[in-house]
């Protein structure tokens, strides 16, 4: 039985290794995309409510002035509802849209322009 769970523990590294996303190990940085939301608007926006694997919650709210950028951790291997996104609004609470990150392999550096924002949470964002 032990030989079996570290035999099935192999087999899942490799193949994570292979799509060039993951690890077993659930705090490897190979498992998420280190990126920032760029504030490219000419107002202060409203970040919150993230949603999916990796993100810091704990440091949202977080209001992005104009040319500004929020850095934060996405789930990579993660599409559709799985995405991890956040929500973009404005200070006054009315939402612009979301970023939605759709990463099939680990890919730190990604830029995310407000701009660019996804009308829902499972249309990934298209990166600068």
């Amino acid at each position: 039985m032990v030989v079996v769970f570290f035999g099935l523990l192999v087999a899942a590294q490799v193949a994570d290794d292979r799509a060039g996303c993951g690890s077993v190990d659930p705090t490897d940085p190979a498992n998420y995309s280190e990126l920032s939301i760029l504030n490219d608007t000419s107002a202060t926006v409203r970040l919150d409510d993230c949603v999916g694997g990796y993100c810091r919650g704990y440091l949202l709210p977080a209001l992005v002035r104009p040319g500004q950028r929020y850095g934060d951790d996405a789930a990579c291997a993660a599409a559709g509802a799985d995405m991890t996104s956040w929500r973009v609004s404005t200070e006054a609470g009315r939402v612009l849209g979301y970023i939605a990150v759709d990463t099939p392999r680990k890919l730190d550096g990604l830029v995310f322009p407000v701009s660019r924002a996804s009308a829902d949470r499972v249309t990934p964002t298209p990166p600068a």
